[in-house]
């Protein structure tokens, strides 16, 4: 009698690990590591991660925390976390040496010509969770600025971060939920805003780094649309990016002069006025 022949085993299904920041199995879930003080670590613990501390840490060693950016004692500290989150998290450490810059060069740079300006920060760079519940696109505005003789805000301040400066850029990105995050609350607030681009780059202090602002330009939410090239979708994303032609940005030292117009009212909230709020892109 002939042997009956067995089918294949039948292939159990896969079970990825869990972001500890999405809470979900993902296929691009991996094991991600970070130089990171205690406090830091605490931070992401308590306020992005939902209590889960991190699944392994180093031996403590003298170097450049991530996320705070100041040299002390740090460890390699170890989370599971899928690309969007590990990118996310990555760029928090960037984003809080360039918003320290903006408020310096207000400092010494706005504040001399314009003391009723005062700045204020509205959206500090922090990791949050994450849920496929979240709605994109409605990030606020980075900082507000006020105008301290009526307390009433006149305009607010993007800040987009990078490693290139606009000088070596062919165009300028910006991703289309970035641009409807921005029109999004120029609308709510009824004020104009500006944007501004800072150069961050690494600084090493091997086998950790921390970040370091080279350069800071600026331009407003009117010239990106005067000098809007296309949509496209990138490559490694399914989303889509406006370009523009860096023409639309400025060296940072003539933002101070350009804030007035001839009659000494701010020029950008006399364009608003004149204009309301432009489309920046178009599909």
């Amino acid at each position: 009698m002939a042997k009956r022949r067995s089918g294949p085993a039948k292939q159990q299904p896969v079970e990825y690990p869990i972001c500890v920041r999405h809470r979900a199995r993902r296929k691009d879930v991996r094991l991600r590591h970070f130089f990171l003080c205690t406090p830091c670590a605490d931070k992401w613990k308590r306020e992005a991660f939902d209590g889960s501390g991190p699944l392994c840490d180093g031996e403590p060693i003298v170097g450049l925390c991530q996320l705070c950016n100041t040299k002390q004692e740090v460890r390699l500290r170890t989370w599971f976390l899928c690309d969007i989150c590990d990118r996310v998290a990555r760029s928090i450490g960037r984003n809080h040496v360039a918003e320290q810059s903006i408020l310096d060069f207000w400092r010494d740079q706005v504040h001399p010509s314009h003391p009723q300006l005062l700045i204020e920060q509205n959206d500090l760079s922090a990791l949050r969770p994450r849920r496929d519940t979240d709605v994109s696109g409605e990030g606020p505005l980075d900082f507000l600025v006020r105008d301290k003789r009526t307390g009433e805000v006149v305009f607010g301040i993007e800040n987009k971060t990078g490693r290139s400066s606009i000088r070596e850029m062919s165009a300028f990105q910006l991703d289309v939920s970035d641009c409807d995050s921005i029109l999004h609350h120029v609308r709510s607030l009824g004020v104009p805003a500006y944007v501004i681009h800072a150069q961050v780059l690494e600084v090493w202090e091997p086998p950790t780094e921390g970040y370091r602002v080279v350069g800071l330009w600026w331009s407003d939410i009117y010239e990106p649309t005067e000098q809007f090239r296309e949509v496209r979708t990138r490559r490694d994303e399914q989303r889509g990016a406006a370009y523009f032609s860096k023409r639309a940005f400025h060296e940072i030292e003539s933002l101070p002069p350009a804030l007035n117009a001839e009659t000494g009212e701010l020029a950008i909230v006399l364009r608003y006025k004149r204009e309301g709020v432009p489309p920046l892109y178009r599909l």
